[in-house]
């Protein structure tokens, strides 16, 4: 049988003609082929075949365009370990990009970079709101306004009640409208005058706070025993009280922040 020549040879070679041949098989294969591999193609012993790979480990390199590309990192949610993040060692930036670290406990997962929220006077974290345009004043006015008469309503309700569980005298109904009516006055003055004294904040909303406790409670039995009067019954004569207190809250709450937004608008 004939073997098959290499650089115009046959085989056995010595070591240093069969490289070239070696090398290139290296290159075909995209790694350094095994001592069996090349006892198999140059037909050589096992001495011959293990020189000839050492010369290859040694003084032969894959070339980049076969090397292959670095593995890249899972896209999905993982935990993210804790604590910095490690410095890049000379293996981390082969080939000029970052290879990802090995995978072990935990994998890193990207940051994605958020903007810092810039803090007004106010609630903390809260983010800056865009300056007020003249539209958007007006709008807070007319919606104050709107809210006034539900203010109003609602007080005219209390009102009524008290008037209606008063004697049939003049003083008696004076008397009996007059807590309904302190407590608009108050939630009025509070929504249309600011203070600068935090002193003076807390003691008005003491007082404020008083004057509904006071109104509440006269209008709540009042208004119980003129729908009792009236025929109201199985409960429902101690539930209407709370509908026209609870209105009168709310529209109180809405027309101070109200107040203070306008205030803080003509202010810019």
């Amino acid at each position: 049988m004939t073997a098959p020549t290499i650089n115009g040879a046959k085989y056995p070679q010595p070591v240093s003609e069969l490289l070239p041949a070696a090398r290139k098989l290296a290159t075909d294969l995209g790694e350094t082929p095994s001592r069996n591999r090349l006892m198999k193609e140059f037909r050589i012993g096992v001495p011959k075949a293990t020189e000839l790979r050492e010369r290859l480990i040694a003084g032969t390199a894959i070339p980049a365009a076969l090397d292959p590309a670095p593995p890249v990192a899972d896209t999905f949610d993982y935990a993210e370990p804790i604590g910095p993040d490690p410095a890049p060692t000379p293996d981390d930036t082969a080939h000029g990009q970052p290879v990802p670290p090995q995978r072990g406990w935990f994998r890193h997962r990207p940051r994605v970079e958020t903007p810092p929220q810039v803090r007004v006077d106010g609630h903390p974290g809260t983010p800056a709101a865009a300056e007020p345009t003249s539209a958007d004043r007006t709008s807070l006015v007319r919606i104050r306004w709107g809210v006034r008469l539900v203010l109003a309503l609602g007080v005219a309700a209390s009102i009524a009640g008290n008037v209606l569980h008063a004697r049939d005298e003049l003083i008696s109904q004076i008397i009996s409208a007059w807590s309904p009516l302190a407590l608009l006055l108050t939630i009025e003055l509070i929504s249309r005058v600011p203070v600068h004294s935090r002193r003076l904040a807390v003691g008005r909303w003491a007082a404020t706070a008083l004057i509904a406790g006071i109104a509440a409670w006269v209008s709540y039995w009042h208004m119980a025993a003129v729908a009792a009067r009236y025929g109201e019954t199985n409960g429902s004569q101690y539930l209407l009280p709370l509908s026209v207190d609870g209105l009168v809250v709310v529209a109180s709450i809405c027309l101070v922040e109200l107040g203070g937004r306008i205030a803080a608008a003509k202010g810019r």
